[in-house]
């Protein structure tokens, strides 16, 4: 009976094996891009200080830290720590 079950949990671990896999890759890439950004914002931020815009320094720092590798990336990593936790479950039936 045990082997059953394992015949049918086989092709969803091993469809989020590769999603899992995919995810990270794109998790790579986005988080370097969202990396530049972050440092346009930065910059922006410092100049908007400079010119005495207090206010668009704000809202220039709030997206930096939002596009940092702490804000938008680590709600992508969550999400795949929280998938391949659900494929070590199915494999450890």
């Amino acid at each position: 009976m045990r082997w059953i079950i394992k015949i049918i949990f086989f092709p969803i671990s091993f469809l989020l094996s590769i999603l899992t896999t995919f995810l990270t890759f794109l998790l790579g890439i986005g988080t370097a891009l969202l990396y530049l950004l972050m440092m346009f914002c930065i910059f922006g931020a410092i100049a908007a200080f400079l010119q005495k815009e207090a206010t668009i320094g704000i809202e220039a720092l709030v997206l930096g830290f939002l596009l940092s590798p702490y804000g938008i990336p680590m709600v992508g990593a969550a999400v795949i720590a929280c998938l391949q936790g659900i494929n070590e479950e199915i494999k450890s039936i």
